[in-house]
């Protein structure tokens, strides 16, 4: 399951980033890292994008990068 599949208030872990290069360092340093739990707080109203908790603060992702990221529930 990725990122953008959970529902929102849904908490869940990041199990595996499938991103390379320059958006895979740009994932890192915003703190999305295998093992750290995440929330998802609200989607636009066409879906795209969407906001996500992690570690304290509140980050906007497109859909796009957000499949990049496998989670499960937590």
């Amino acid at each position: 399951m990725t990122l953008n599949e959970i529902e929102i208030n849904q908490i869940a872990l990041i199990k595996k980033i499938t991103a390379s290069g320059k958006l895979l360092q740009k994932l890192y340093d915003m703190g999305f890292i295998e093992g750290n739990s995440l929330k998802l707080i609200r989607k636009s109203p066409l879906g795209d994008p969407i906001e996500v908790e992690i570690l304290s603060y509140n980050i906007t992702l497109r859909i796009q990068e957000s499949k990049c990221i496998e989670v499960i529930y937590e």
